[in-house]
């Protein structure tokens, strides 16, 4: 009897959140509130005896694996076809400049997730983050060790493409699609019309996998909801506290990364105060709209009147920023949930481990950012490489949309940094660049006047 009212029960919280989608609440809201349902959910459940709670405990399972089922889905496909349409689409023009603008937008946001997944791991093993926790029993373990960085690194040559897909060997796939997107580039700069076909087909095929994640990713506060209530369940009170600690962790971690690019800044003759009074506008943008590309317009607006950048800067670096490279998403997060699964399954953070996390970061930030879900299909790419349970993420998913909104923010202030620091050294290259073009058309001119 007692099983059957909490199933109705289940049925009435779930059908709440159906509810809410109906009323057009959007996407963080109904999260926040699965969170808080799931929470409430599972502690009623926990005060009966554990034989009461099997049916509960199966419907739940059914859920919350389905969930994360369907996210897994996700991986392979969107990093092949999300890498590929970024390094074919970069700096589809000629121009010199616009190669040497590409080339050190890319090196310094790679450079800088690195180095933001470095502070991602040092903040996390300052706070902890997993100590006090253990693996939820949806939860599947590794089923190996990490072996060390030799292993690892042999491990991540693609030496047969499609058993890499099969076998969830994420960062091979990564390198695979990276090497493909660049024989591809190869391929257009000798032969673009062999390359059009081929750059069309991505694209489409790219938009299509966007959708199908934005299709998985609006299940997101069912799965919250059954994964939460089934933790409640077995950790109870430890878990809320292991929430708020990484919560706590990832927000000092941001904000150590934002006082790394003001000192980058201070390099390139920027006063960080004058430099965040005019970039307040699409920091509170990114902050409260939780997309990088949604704000774009404004990125490239206070580049262009409040920094007085390039035309070409203020277009093409924040374009590049919004699908290479982020450094709180890409960075930041994948590093801090690797230290919490090492730290629940008591594995040693080595030296070694430090760099894979970074390298690892770096590469698989590629195209990534692009899509929906960005931190978690970054995350995956780390904790698959890693051989660490996928699944750790349910973790701290309920807490996901007010962590989003600091990522965002530290994403397009890394943007904004690097255009800062690629017009400075492009300055004099855009220049004599413009020379040349007005030289040009001065020749035309005579050309046609005579």
């Amino acid at each position: 009897m007692i099983a059957i009212f909490d199933l109705i029960l289940m049925v009435l919280l779930l059908g709440s959140l159906v509810k809410l989608k109906s009323k057009n609440y959007q996407l963080s809201t109904r999260i926040v509130i699965s969170l808080a349902l799931g929470v409430l959910y599972g502690f009623i459940l926990k005060i009966y005896p554990h034989n009461w709670l099997e049916p509960i405990k199966t419907t739940l399972q059914l859920i919350g694996h389905g969930y994360l089922a369907l996210l897994k889905m996700l991986v392979v496909p969107l990093i092949l076809t999300s890498i590929i349409h970024a390094i074919v689409n970069l700096g589809t023009n000629n121009n010199n400049v616009i190669k040497k603008i590409s080339f050190l937008t890319c090196s310094l946001l790679l450079g800088t997730t690195a180095i933001s997944s470095l502070i991602g791991i040092l903040v996390g093993q300052w706070f902890a983050v997993g100590e006090g926790l253990q693996i939820p029993s949806i939860v599947e373990t590794p089923a190996h060790p990490y072996t060390g960085l030799s292993d690892t690194l042999l491990a991540m040559i693609p030496s047969n493409p499609v058993a890499s897909m099969t076998q969830n060997n994420t960062v091979a796939v990564v390198l695979f699609a990276v090497l493909f997107g660049i024989a591809a580039r190869m391929l257009g700069d000798t032969d673009r019309e062999k390359l059009q076909p081929f750059s069309q087909l991505v694209s489409s095929l790219f938009a299509i996998v966007k959708k199908l994640a934005t299709i998985v990713l609006r299940l997101t506060p069912y799965g919250i909801f059954a994964l939460i209530s089934l933790m409640i369940i077995d950790q109870g009170t430890s878990l809320l506290l292991g929430m708020l600690n990484f919560f706590a962790a990832m927000y000092v971690a941001m904000i150590i990364v934002l006082i790394m690019h003001s000192v980058i800044l201070i390099f390139t003759g920027q006063h960080p105060w004058k430099y965040f009074k005019h970039a307040f506008a699409p920091l509170f943008v990114a902050f409260t709209t939780c997309s990088s590309f949604g704000t774009l317009p404004v990125t490239e607006e206070t580049l262009n009147n409040k920094f007085k950048t390039s035309q070409t800067v203020a277009a093409l670096v924040p374009s590049i920023g919004a699908t290479i490279g982020m450094n709180a998403c890409a960075g930041i997060f994948p590093a801090m949930l690797a230290v919490m699964a090492m730290t629940i399954l008591h594995q040693p953070i080595t030296a070694s481990t430090v760099v894979m996390i970074m390298f690892i970061n770096a590469i698989a930030s590629l195209g990534i950012s692009g899509i929906p879900g960005t931190a978690f299909i970054a995350a995956t790419v780390t904790l698959t490489s890693l051989n660490l349970p996928y699944a750790i993420i349910a973790l701290v998913q309920g807490i996901d949309p007010i962590l989003d909104m600091g990522r965002t923010a530290v994403n397009v202030n890394a943007t904004m940094t690097t255009a800062l620091v690629v017009n400075k050294l492009t300055k004099s290259s855009y220049e004599l660049n413009s020379i040349e073009m007005t030289e040009e058309d001065n020749k035309e001119n005579k050309y046609v006047m005579g």
